[in-house]
């Protein structure tokens, strides 16, 4: 703090006074010290000008102030000594901090009533008193159950109960079909299942070798495969030991990323990539 001139009497320093002066000789404005402490400006107003019945307690005053000392690099204890201790509250307004009082039996009784009017009380209440009444009224009150069962023409089966029912066949068109005037014959409109058989596999159709395409890692290697449509065939890393083969009509666009570690025959024949290859790297155009 700076020291008081000569021939000016001293006043007696107070804690919001000592905060207000080391603030200024730092250059802060309390707007910005708000800011970095998080808090409202109007407590560090009502702080720096010593109105101790804005904040909250003297707990509160206290950690306020140490928090504004360690903000601007200097010392709590001097503004620590002229605050109030802990003990000695502050006349607090009636807030958070007013002690519970209990309401009156009137009070009670009105908040009561209030809670049992609310539609989630009485609500369940009137269901379950409907779904009582609906369980113990008279069987007599309620319609007849049996009702005449419909037509067995809508199930669409005709058929007669008291013989036995004979399935025909369709034979083929050039077979005359007799059936007996007395046997009674059953005719279903329903569609019929038709349980499809599981096809045998078609034969995969062998790779031209005039047009084959055959890849070879011996190391692991990244390759990628072009057809003439412009679909990438291949685009990953194939591990040592595996082989890709393509038999789709050329030109072919290969990238090859590890030359030494890929066989490549075209048509039949190997193909050497180690003439095309710039860093182990191979991009050329099979046609």
């Amino acid at each position: 703090m700076q020291p008081i001139p000569e021939g000016r009497a001293q006043e007696p320093i107070t804690a919001g006074a000592w905060l207000r002066n080391a603030r200024q000789q730092r250059g802060l404005h309390i707007a910005a010290l708000a800011v970095m402490l998080k808090v409202p400006q109007a407590k560090l107003e009502a702080l720096e000008a010593d109105r101790f019945a804005e904040l909250p307690d003297a707990t509160f005053a206290r950690a306020l102030a140490t928090a504004m000392c360690r903000a601007l690099k200097v010392d709590p204890a001097p503004v620590l000594a002229l605050l109030p201790r802990t003990g000695q509250d502050f006349d607090v307004r009636p807030g958070l901090n007013q002690p519970f009082r209990e309401r009156g039996a009137g009070a009670g009784d009105g908040q009561a009533l209030a809670t049992v009017l609310r539609p989630i009380i009485w609500g369940p209440v009137l269901l379950l008193a409907a779904a009582a009444a609906v369980y113990w009224i008279p069987a007599g009150w309620l319609p007849e159950r049996d009702q005449a069962a419909p037509p067995a023409a809508a199930s669409g089966i005709v058929a007669t109960p008291s013989a036995p029912v004979e399935f025909i066949a369709a034979p083929a068109a050039s077979e005359p079909v007799a059936v007996a005037a007395s046997t009674p014959v059953a005719v279903a409109s329903a569609p019929l299942q038709v349980v499809a058989q599981p096809a045998s596999a078609p034969a995969v159709a062998a790779v031209p070798a005039g047009q084959a395409l055959r890849l070879t890692a011996t190391a692991d290697s990244w390759i990628e495969v072009v057809d003439a449509k412009g679909q990438t065939l291949l685009s990953r890393v194939l591990r040592a030991g595996e082989q890709q083969e393509f038999g789709g009509a050329a030109p072919y666009r290969l990238r090859v990323g590890n030359v030494s570690g890929t066989k490549v025959e075209w048509r039949g024949s190997a193909y050497d990539l180690g003439a095309r290859a710039t860093n182990n790297v191979a991009r050329v155009e099979l046609n």
